[in-house]
């Protein structure tokens, strides 16, 4: 059984990784890529921005 503390430890986990993740994909936009490929970098960074805030206000819930 997950503990709170477990279970924010593990959310702050996920929140930086997903923070990593974001920032790895958007220096995909520094090269030379297709109109359809930035398209999907916007997209994921889009999703990924959207998902961190979800887990931010979870971990929020916690407190």
């Amino acid at each position: 059984m997950m503990t709170v503390e477990n279970a924010k430890m593990r959310l702050n986990d996920l929140i930086m990784e997903r923070e990593e993740l974001t920032k790895l994909i958007g220096k995909e936009m520094n090269y030379e890529i297709s109109d359809s490929a930035k398209t999907s970098v916007i997209a994921t960074v889009d999703f990924l921005t959207d998902e961190i805030a979800t887990l931010k206000e979870i971990l929020k819930e916690l407190d």
